[in-house]
């Protein structure tokens, strides 16, 4: 374990502490006690996994009972949904897809889309690895979260980009024998595979310490340049 790693434990426990000696002693409202239930059963998740953690332990991190908190959630799956929508919120994915809807509708340059559309998710990931490691966990674990995130997240993004990408394919700027499809998972692949190099396996960038801005900036030239019809000049 490193320094670092030591560190963000300590932390964590002591943000944890704190919440729970607040909850127990500050009257919340119902939305204030439903988001910190929420915030709760996230960072259990995200530290223990799914199968690790009971309705138990959240309740009693949360410092109430397991009534109330089937009081706010009528089952596992309802808490699991509200903390992707609690999560996809924060992440910004909703923008996301409405940045694909307006690229498409205003026939707006790739590079730029792409550019932005990298940045943001790279952003955010640095912001909050607590999503990654809690999609990590749902995926080791078997957990439906893992399917929950791909049905109601994953594959309207895989739409959205893929819609985009055949209008630019139908005007040939974008070659037409690739699927789009592949072209999205070719563009998701890259992004993951750096912030889990980055957050997760290498914290201190021995194998490549660039900036957000400048790994966006690359990765989406990397792609383009595979992608685009070679008759087009830029």
């Amino acid at each position: 374990m490193t320094v670092a790693d030591l560190f963000d434990r300590l932390v964590s426990k002591y943000l944890l502490t704190m919440m729970e000696r607040v909850d127990k002693t500050t009257k919340m409202s119902g939305d204030e006690r439903r988001i910190q239930l929420i915030k709760v059963a996230i960072s259990l998740f995200s530290r223990k996994g799914f199968n690790g953690t009971t309705t138990k332990e959240i309740a009693e991190s949360a410092g109430v009972s397991e009534a109330t908190l089937f009081k706010h959630f009528a089952n596992k799956h309802e808490l699991y949904n509200a903390i992707l929508d609690y999560k996809s919120c924060e992440a910004g994915i909703e923008q996301i897809f409405t940045l694909f809807e307006e690229a498409a509708q205003r026939d707006l340059d790739e590079k730029d889309v792409f550019y932005q559309m990298m940045l943001q998710i790279l952003n955010y990931h640095e912001k909050d690895e607590e999503f990654l490691r809690l999609l990590l966990h749902s995926a080791l674990d078997g957990h439906e979260f893992a399917q929950l995130f791909v049905s109601r997240k994953i594959a309207p993004l895989y739409e959205s980009m893929s819609h985009y990408i055949n209008g630019r394919q139908k005007k040939r700027i974008l070659r037409g024998d690739l699927p789009a499809r592949l072209i999205v998972r070719a563009f998701i692949g890259m992004l993951i595979h750096h912030s889990m190099n980055k957050l997760l396996w290498d914290k201190e960038q021995r194998l490549v310490k660039a900036s957000n801005e400048e790994v966006a900036n690359v990765f989406s030239e990397i792609l383009l340049s595979g992608i685009r019809n070679g008759d087009k000049k830029r």
